[in-house]
């Protein structure tokens, strides 16, 4: 390359001396001027690792690109400390007039105080907690919001991100890390004939179950009932155990996407003789207009004809509520699709001709 620039430069119609800096580094080559024009050009060969870099003090720095959507989050969560600044301030101001109000000193009013001179200035016949008046810091009342999950160009901070709750599901990955390094930690103790102290268990007594509510609270994430599975080819599936109609117990996985192919006990729908158990079981797959979309496959011992196919209905209508809108389950929820029928066969009775039917009335 140095020699190539060599070559260029004996030419003798550079008269523009700037032009020579820009192209080759002063201290690589050594050159003669005459008359403004460049008489002799001595370079030595190099290569490029040989080049000292270039001062670039002087030149403007580019300015990072932030792309859309950290640009919508930074003014988002600026809207939103805005605002909770300003639930904080009144909650404040609100703070010292109550405490005023009850002679009691403003910098020692904590949070209790507060509940109890709302309880007595509000008094209140509700049942319901959260009916009833209060007064709570802004960071209580109002949820928390998550931080931002990516940088300035996009790339998310969390190796979970794409599935879409990555809180969940690194607690989840942290309570299998826990367990088995827990399950290899007693391994050890089993082969060194080591007996553990029965006084260190670990005691649940006093663990508490959180609602669904409050999980989501302290995850930041929005939870849902109905997750679909994936399976190795990318379908997602969704499996209903204990499908129950009269003594008929079943088990219901539905596939989506699919071609409407239908599997019982590894048989068509023709496994069931009767039209009537057909439509039966056919009537959540037209009510939610799903019936060529999703695949069925259903497995059920037990029963008679009708308490099978009405096991197996309510299996595939709890497992369509994963692939349809929210609009649509309330649908189904309204049909009678997701309620579980508890009838039994009334047993016969003695003395009659059977369940409620009587024997005819006869005189003699």
């Amino acid at each position: 390359m140095a020699k190539c620039i060599g070559t260029v430069l004996k030419c003798k119609h550079f008269a523009n001396i700037q032009s020579l800096q820009s192209l080759v580094p002063i201290n690589i080559c050594t050159w003669r001027i005459r008359n403004f024009m460049v008489h002799e050009l001595r370079c030595r060969y190099t290569t490029y690792s040989n080049i000292p870099e270039l001062n670039l003090e002087n030149e403007v720095p580019k300015k990072a690109k932030v792309s859309r959507a950290m640009r919508a989050y930074l003014e988002r969560a600026q809207k939103h400390d805005e605002f909770l600044k300003e639930q904080l301030l009144q909650y404040n101001i609100g703070k010292r007039h109550l405490a005023n109000m009850m002679g009691e000193d403003p910098e020692t009013f904590m949070q209790e105080d507060i509940d109890r001179a709302i309880e007595y200035l509000f008094p209140s016949g509700l049942f319901e907690p959260k009916a009833r008046p209060l007064m709570k810091p802004p960071d209580e009342v109002f949820p928390p919001r998550k931080a931002a999950e990516f940088d300035e160009s996009g790339r998310p901070h969390h190796f979970l991100f794409y599935t879409g709750r990555p809180n969940l599901y690194q607690l989840l990955h942290d309570l299998v890390s826990h367990t088995n390094s827990l399950n290899d930690f007693e391994d050890k103790m089993i082969k060194k004939h080591l007996i553990p102290d029965a006084t260190q268990a670990m005691s649940t007594s006093g663990s508490v179950w959180l609602p669904k509510s409050q999980f989501e609270i302290i995850l930041v994430e929005k939870l849902s009932d109905r997750e679909p599975q994936y399976s190795a080819d990318g379908r997602a599936y969704v499996t209903i155990k204990e499908c129950l109609r009269k003594s008929a117990r079943g088990e219901v996985t539905v596939r989506s996407p699919g071609t409407g192919l239908i599997t019982i006990n590894n048989k068509s729908i023709e496994y069931f003789e009767h039209i009537q158990d057909r439509e039966q079981l056919l009537f959540p797959l037209i009510f939610t207009n799903m019936i060529g979309s999703v695949d069925v496959e259903a497995t059920v011992a037990g029963g008679g004809p009708s308490g099978q196919s009405g096991a197996i209905r309510w299996g595939i209508a709890h497992g369509l509520r994963s692939f349809v809108t929210q609009d649509m389950v309330e649908k189904m929820r309204i049909a009678g699709l997701l309620q579980r029928d508890y009838r039994k066969h009334e047993r016969k009775k003695p003395g009659q001709a059977g369940a409620r039917k009587k024997y005819t009335w006869k005189k003699r």
